[in-house]
């Protein structure tokens, strides 16, 4: 919980619904928060709280995770039901989506009969305005006998009509003066197909209007379309992000220039003319370096965000959740993967926590196992300084580092898939397909790109002064210059780096950098920057950059992904996926070399190896079920007295 302190007096209020109903807008909404929004299913995998002033009183706001019914089983709606089940909150402010309303009511009618005191709030009332069907606010108010707003919330008029409806009605105890004088005291007992639930009741009162599938619904939800679709934006993002004298690198280089020469060099002279020590000299002239380059990946790490909350606002997630289930099937997952493999492109921390909302925990380990192969934003500044030392089209080889890492992720949870297949079909919500509000895109980029800055700054920034004084100073703490002989950080590396010897890497501070990555990716590109440069020939070749990249888009994730994989998986779990991940990717690491070091006749002998290992395992497992066949045959043989 953010923000100030919750007091006694402050009320707690559950903010509940339907997934994708716009729980988590309208939470920021009203206390400022920054929670996860997306026009797509399982946005919210958690309780979000944080503080609100409503009507000049204190509250705690906290948003829950979709949920349809507090009997139902799903894993997802674990975490609603116990918190409307509880007596630890004095209101819950229902929302329910204004084109599914009689749906919407049969949840609302078992909060009714738990909450201290429930409210109604409608959103999307313009998207049934735009279909053709209405909603008489009044007239539903009586006939529920509870307080009711009807809300875009998008709109900041909006807004503030709800915050004057929460400080009117939060605080009232006559449901008939909120409602009417003959407002029915409703009783909510009756089955979910009760009348209070069905259309037909509604008449009057609200109509779903006609629906009609546009053309855009109709080809996103053909899986000719829609698939080849996400692999065309993809490339037209990365192109537009690292294409030559494309705007990613465009702003890139002017970024990079305006923090490493003007502010780090003015900064470095001046600390030279006032008769600085060399220590100090450096130590700007090396901070800055770093930090230049880091920061310079803002633009296009911007750019990719924006496509992602284009995607996630616009609900074209959902539709590629549906058209991909059959191929997440084949590899043991569901179409629901789709929603935490995207996510994975920005954060895998953040991804993680998603894969909350999958269909069992068996699902969910196995997404978490193959996120690590998803290359997020952080593992691209490593990317693009590798790149920029060796491979003279950027755009290509990024397209082939990012789709690699996607063949890579369903060649792991095909290797994972146990024999047994997932036992329910795909069942979730698909979004309505709408115009991405572009205050809600603004908002989520300006928020990630602030995320971004301040991670720069903070984190990685005391990664970069930890390291320039391991690498300046002997044990003795004398001295010996940046990377010098006997430093202590050369040290503690002389054993990391035999690690690399096999990808055709002989220096320890490569091996430095790379471990520096367990903190934050970006550290390793910092790190790069500060040994070596911009110019990472001196390093590595050019066969030894490509195992390099493979060992860092197949290794462990930073803390703070592996900490989400503990909160799901518990920590001895997640600490074992980290080091066969590690060590999986050094293996790759070592592969990819080797093929480019050796040429043609190992790539035959590999693909036998491999062909003949494959044939081994499936004759052991046709032998293992033979076994098990007969046995049971045996078994049924057998008299029973």
């Amino acid at each position: 919980m953010s923000g100030k302190k919750a007091k006694r007096e402050e009320m707690r209020i559950l903010l509940a619904g339907n997934p994708n109903c716009g729980k988590s807008t309208l939470f920021n909404a009203l206390t400022g928060g920054h929670a996860k929004t997306g026009n797509w299913h399982g946005v919210t995998v958690g309780i979000s709280e944080r503080y609100a002033r409503i009507g000049g009183r204190g509250a705690i706001v906290a948003d829950l995770p979709g949920i349809y019914s507090l009997s139902s089983p799903n894993m997802e709606e674990k975490i609603s039901r116990k918190a409307l089940e509880g007596k630890d909150y004095a209101a819950a402010l229902v929302v329910a989506d204004a084109l599914t309303l009689p749906r919407s009511l049969n949840f609302f009618r078992e909060v009714k009969e738990r909450a201290p005191k429930t409210l109604l709030v409608v959103t999307m009332c313009d998207l049934l305005k735009r279909r053709g069907g209405f909603l008489d606010e009044k007239k539903l108010c009586a006939t529920l006998g509870v307080p009711v707003a009807c809300v875009n919330a998008h709109s900041g008029r909006d807004i503030k009509k709800l915050r004057l409806f929460l400080a009117e009605h939060l605080f009232e105890k006559d449901v008939r003066a909120v409602c009417g004088a003959h407002a029915p005291n409703v009783s909510c007992s009756g089955e979910p197909e009760s009348a209070l639930c069905s259309p037909e009741a509604l008449a009057g009162v609200w109509s779903g209007g006609a629906f009609r599938e546009s053309r855009a619904e109709k080809l996103l939800y053909n899986p000719f379309v829609a698939v080849p679709l996400f692999f065309i934006t993809l490339l037209a993002v990365f192109f537009l992000a690292f294409a030559d004298k494309m705007p990613g690198v465009l702003l890139k280089n002017l970024l990079e220039g305006w923090v490493t020469e003007d502010i780090g060099g003015t900064f470095s002279s001046w600390a030279q003319s006032e008769g600085a020590a060399p220590a100090a000299v450096g130590f700007t002239a090396a901070l800055f370096s770093g930090l230049g380059m880091l920061l310079s990946f803002l633009p296009q790490i911007a750019i990719l965000y924006l496509a992602l909350f284009i995607m996630e606002e616009s609900g074209y997630m959902s539709a590629l959740a549906f058209m991909t289930d059959g191929a997440f099937r084949k590899v043991g997952l569901t179409g629901r993967a789709a929603f935490s493999v995207l996510m994975g492109f920005g954060c895998s921390a953040a991804a993680i926590l998603t894969t909350r909302g999958l269909e069992s925990k068996d699902v969910q380990r196995r997404a978490i196992l193959i996120l690590p192969y998803i290359s997020c934003s952080a593992k691209m500044p490593v990317y693009l300084a590798v790149i920029s030392s060796f491979f003279p089209h950027k755009f290509l080889a990024l397209a082939v580092i990012y789709f690699g890492g996607v063949a890579l992720a369903f060649a792991a949870a095909l290797a994972l898939k146990t024999a047994r297949p997932a036992e329910d079909g795909l069942a979730m919500e698909i979004a309505h397909l709408q115009f991405p509000s572009v205050r809600q895109v603004a908002k989520s980029l300006l928020f990630s790109c602030k995320q971004f800055i301040m991670k720069i700054v903070t984190v990685v920034s005391a990664v970069l002064v930890v390291m320039w004084c391991l690498l300046s100073f002997d044990f003795s703490l004398r001295y010996v210059g940046e990377g010098g002989a006997g430093c202590m950080a050369e040290v503690l590396c002389r054993g990391l780096k035999y690690l690399f010897y096999p990808m055709g890497i002989a220096d320890w501070q490569v091996a430095l950098s790379a471990l520096t990555g367990l903190v934050a990716k970006e550290s390793v590109a910092g790190m790069l920057a500060v040994f070596y440069g911009a110019d990472l020939s001196a390093a590595m070749s050019a066969s030894s950059a490509a195992a390099f990249t493979a060992f860092i888009m197949a290794c462990s994730p930073c803390v703070s992904a592996i900490a989400a994989s503990a909160r799901e998986l518990g920590a001895k779990r997640a600490l074992l996926n980290a080091l066969s991940q590690t060590g999986i990717a050094f293996l790759i690491a070592y592969a990819v070399y080797a093929v480019l070091y050796f040429g043609a006749p190992l790539v035959l002998l590999l693909s036998a190896a491999i062909f003949i290992a494959l044939f081994a395992v499936r004759k052991r497992k046709r032998k293992k079920r033979e076994k098990t066949y007969r046995r049971r045959a045996d078994d049924a043989q057998r008299p029973h007295r």
